[in-house]
């Protein structure tokens, strides 16, 4: 066996997937031709190792949020609802509130972009690695 057969197993014995199966072989041509030097290359293939576990830990706290779906602050249309001060909403992305153990409650008439907003904090929370649950309580 050879030893690129073996550091594609330990690589894979790691948990090194993003490497195994997409850059190793990219850098390993960078290297031989000089583009790269091996830090450099192994520098930059720890970052994107890095990079590919940080958003899968974000898409597995999102799935287990069980938003009802995926929007974000920067989709909300604070135009059509006026009455919603936007700095306020805009603060919360900050999850200071988390940090000071606060809770945020959306209460309204139906229509008013509750859902869309409580979604997209909790999407922002996800982001940052916070554990997040999405309910919606119906009358």
């Amino acid at each position: 066996m050879s030893n690129y057969i073996k550091l594609l197993n330990n690589l894979e014995e790691l948990g090194l997937n993003n490497i195994k199966n997409n850059n190793i072989d990219t850098y390993l041509n960078l290297i031989k031709s000089g583009e790269k030097s091996v830090i450099d290359a192994l520098y930059e293939l720890s970052n994107l190792e890095i990079k590919s576990k940080q958003e899968k830990a974000i898409l597995a706290c999102v799935k287990v949020a069980n938003f009802p779906f995926l929007k974000e602050l920067d989709d909300f249309d604070f135009e059509f609802q006026p009455s919603i001060n936007k700095q306020e909403i805009l603060d919360l992305k900050s999850l200071r509130f988390v940090e000071n153990n606060e809770n945020i409650l959306f209460v309204g008439t139906p229509g008013v972009g509750k859902t869309h907003l409580a979604t997209a904090i909790g999407i922002e929370c996800a982001k940052h690695r916070y554990s997040t649950y999405s309910f919606i309580f119906k009358n």
